[in-house]
């Protein structure tokens, strides 16, 4: 399969170079999931990763995903303990796998995490020709009930369906307040 971001599935697991990569982009994601995961000794990097790395690298995503103070609190509690290796569910489906050594080097993408990679891609494209953001990715991690990320929302208390609905306002209300910035002004210079 052709990635669009095919630069993300390689194995540099360094951090961007400050100026390289902007707040909460995808490759800033991708590096941070992919950090997470070869700590946590998977071989996978999956959907949980990802959320767990986007919602630490942007706050709006964060303020979207959970805007209650105790519903953040819980979510990032969660996802602490994921980190940390409680609850030995997390070691069976998406992004199970053994943890030798020789495994680690092969680190690669559950195609769930890479589904969702590509898709924000191709929808931020499409609406703006521009490279996805964090809300972007979450908005398609939101969207798979199938995903781990999903099951870490509900585990958490978080409504999945809430979290795209917030998002895509979110994302609409950055739309309208782009156009009255670039619109407005013309009119105004119009008329002097």
């Amino acid at each position: 399969m052709d990635h669009v971001y095919s630069h993300l599935y390689e194995a540099d697991l360094r951090a961007p170079e400050p100026g390289h990569a902007a707040p909460a982009s995808l490759s800033l994601i991708a590096a941070g999931a992919r950090r997470r995961a070869l700590r946590a000794g998977d071989t996978e990097v999956d959907t949980g990763h990802l959320l767990h790395a986007l919602l630490e690298s942007d706050h709006r995503a964060l303020d979207l995903t959970a805007p209650r103070a105790a519903q953040s609190t819980r979510l990032l509690g969660y996802l602490a303990q994921r980190s940390i290796g409680f609850g030995r569910e997390w070691r069976s489906g998406e992004g199970a796998g053994s943890h030798r050594a020789q495994d680690r080097d092969r680190l690669r993408w559950s195609r769930s995490a890479g589904d969702a990679l590509e898709q924000a891609s191709r929808v931020a494209l499409a609406r703006t020709g521009r490279e996805a953001d964090a809300l972007d990715l979450l908005a398609q991690l939101a969207a798979d009930p199938s995903c781990r990320a999903v099951e870490i929302l509900n585990g958490a208390g978080v409504d999945p369906a809430a979290v795209v609905a917030r998002v895509r306002a979110e994302v609409v209300a950055r739309i309208i307040a782009q156009v009255v910035t670039e619109v407005v002004p013309r009119q105004d210079a119009r008329r002097n």
